[in-house]
């Protein structure tokens, strides 16, 4: 298959992006396409991205994306750390409205 075979399989909302990522994708091997769906399933789209933008040849665009990752991934070590500072909070405001909850009630 070549790229117009692909463009021409195409609904027409999607044609300008297959025109631009198409051939990243017909010049993956059946394995390497298969790794690359693998890489989609398990929920790692940057990861996925990062082999198309490889494939492209375009080394200032798979510069920009692997940046772009860096940046999501200490956003996302950010989030979690806060997501756990409210999780111990929550569990020793739950804590103490327990011991209210126990002397409330005799206990």
């Amino acid at each position: 298959m070549n790229l117009q075979d692909l463009i021409d399989r195409t609904p027409a909302q999607f044609k300008p992006i297959v025109a631009e990522y198409g051939p990243a994708l017909i010049a993956m091997t059946a394995a390497e396409f298969a790794a690359w769906i693998d890489l989609l399933i398990r929920g790692n789209p940057f990861a996925a991205w990062e082999v198309i933008c490889a494939k492209l040849d375009q080394p200032a665009l798979l510069a920009a994306w692997q940046g772009l990752g860096e940046k999501w991934d200490a956003a996302t070590a950010a989030n979690a750390d806060r997501i756990d500072l409210q999780r111990s909070a929550a569990l020793a405001v739950m804590k103490v409205l327990l011991a209210v909850a126990l002397a409330a009630v005799g206990i």
